[in-house]
């Protein structure tokens, strides 16, 4: 992960957590990242900073968007849940952002 950036109304600021996605030629996607303070707050997607889930995944190339139903997490209410996400892919970035703008973030990955 190169960056994740939170905030509202377009005012988006550096949160400190590292991490990765995983996207599978099988279908799946996995994410897990953290927050280095093991106190942060928890946040609908976060539990003592940490983030994981794992599910089966519908890529759109044409609208740029995927959705994951989420199969496991370290939040037990997003279990079932599925999630649709905006993606950007160009050189070496993969820029993931919420399909809803109010929802305030931006995740930068390395693109391997």
């Amino acid at each position: 992960m190169r960056s994740l950036e939170a905030g509202a109304d377009g005012n988006l600021k550096p949160v400190p957590y590292s991490g990765q996605v995983i996207f599978t030629e099988a279908g799946t996607l996995s994410v897990q990242a953290q927050n280095p303070d093991a106190k942060a707050p928890d946040t609908p997607y976060t539990a003592n900073g940490y983030e994981a889930y794992y599910g089966p995944v519908a890529i759109n190339d044409q609208d740029k968007t995927f959705v994951i139903t989420i199969e496991s997490s370290v939040v037990r209410n997003l279990v079932g849940k599925s999630m649709k996400r905006k993606f950007e892919v160009s050189d070496n970035k993969l820029v993931l952002t919420p399909d809803n703008p109010a929802e305030g973030w931006r995740v930068t990955y390395e693109r391997y």
